[in-house]
């Protein structure tokens, strides 16, 4: 699997529309009703949470890796989330244009990414469980560009778990299992993760997170990643991140950065 491959499994958020009825502005709700803005990004772990019934919410980013000479760029990694009702969304997105460069002065290869559909359930609210679950399950569609695309639907499954700690800290993790197509057969990959944060001062806020796969490489070694970042809201529905990471294993890649913006409003039928 090339490096592209691997930034693509680690830093994807989730994922022409079909014709349907149009989709118009709706009155946006008071910020309070809209809770706190929760993304599933710059970390690897996704959150607990859900964006709430008649709420869109889109995430972009970009990417750009480094494993010795090599070096792979991605973006804008959009997600878009779609609150069906207060415990589900809809979720479409992809990591877009991609471009890798296996050595200095390479040409580099470029084209598109594959497309992914899921949704987000909630399973257990942290009040009621002491604890907060949910359930991710998404499928790749193969609409990639050749050199990009695994050439086969591929599906995946997240449990994300959230729990409030005393001091105003956070902690979060994954279990991703993901069936995959390589070569014209299928491997399993499993995905776990763990991820502190706190709120910090004037709107800022930070984490660190380790993350890990099973492998990367078929029959490779496991592939550990330490990162962490910082994230700024900017009223109520829009926000600024960015994360540096850095390999622990010789499986991950040595080094990435990213940048990203998220914002959200209300949509209605």
């Amino acid at each position: 699997m090339s490096m592209m491959a691997g930034l693509v499994m680690a830093v994807m958020a989730a994922s022409g529309p079909a014709d349907g009825p149009a989709v118009v502005a709706a009155p946006q709700p008071p910020a309070a009703e809209r809770g706190e803005l929760v993304t599933d990004r710059p970390d690897f772990t996704e959150s607990s949470v859900v964006v709430g019934k008649g709420i869109w919410q889109l995430e972009t980013g970009t990417a750009y890796v480094g494993e010795a000479d090599a070096r792979a760029f991605a973006a804008p990694q959009a997600l878009l989330r779609l609150g069906l009702t207060n415990r589900l969304e809809l979720r479409l997105g992809g990591s877009g244009f991609l471009s890798e460069r296996a050595t200095a002065g390479a040409e580099p290869t470029v084209g598109g990414s594959d497309f992914e559909v899921g949704a987000k359930l909630t399973l257990l609210d942290e009040e009621r469980a002491g604890f907060a679950l949910a359930v991710i399950p998404i499928v790749s569609l193969p609409v990639g560009s050749e050199a990009f695309t695994s050439g086969g639907v591929d599906p995946t499954v997240k449990v994300t778990w959230s729990r409030e700690l005393p001091s105003g800290f956070g902690l979060s993790g994954n279990f991703n299992v993901m069936s995959q197509t390589e070569d014209d057969s299928r491997v399993t990959r499993g995905a776990w993760s763990a991820s502190l944060g706190h709120d910090l001062f004037l709107g800022w806020g930070g984490y660190a997170e380790v993350y890990g796969f099973s492998s990367v490489e078929r029959d490779g070694q496991a592939a550990w990643t330490f990162n962490g970042g910082l994230t700024h809201g900017f009223g109520p529905d829009r926000q600024l991140d960015v994360t540096v990471g850095r390999g622990m294993t010789a499986a991950a890649d040595d080094w990435f950065v990213s940048a990203g913006f998220s914002l959200r409003g209300a949509w209605r039928r």
